[in-house]
């Protein structure tokens, strides 16, 4: 009998600490969306030079720096349905790694920029 209720308390605590990890990453990716915010409007001012336009590479940077905010919102969605549906580690796991992919792709395509255009967005125009 004892050992029933010795269970019964020591199930009970872990769901109710579980969900201080989804409460305290909301935060956080809120701030990274508005952070990729940040980071979007550069992108637009590179559309004041002339010829801008025509520069593919510069449009595709400037759609995908705009995905920012909506990966974020998008990782916070997913993520507390996923908590909504008893799988809390898995709905946190899913509100931080759909920011962190996006962040993955960015850096990526700066690199590539870097390596092979000479740091410029008009590689090979």
């Amino acid at each position: 009998m004892r050992d029933a209720i010795r269970r019964t308390r020591m199930s009970e605590t872990p769901k109710r600490l579980s969900l201080i990890w989804p409460s305290l990453a909301t935060p956080v990716v809120l701030l990274f969306g508005v952070v990729t915010t940040g980071l979007w409007m550069p992108a637009v001012m590179m559309f004041d030079a002339p010829g801008s336009i025509e520069n593919k590479a510069l449009i595709a940077f400037a759609l995908y720096s705009s995905a920012g905010p909506v990966a974020s919102i998008l990782g916070l969605i997913v993520g507390w349905v996923r908590v909504a549906m008893g799988k809390r580690a898995s709905g946190l796991k899913w509100m931080i790694i759909i920011p962190i992919i996006w962040l993955v792709g960015l850096l990526g395509w700066l690199a590539i920029v870097s390596a092979f255009c000479e740091s410029r967005f008009s590689c090979g125009a």
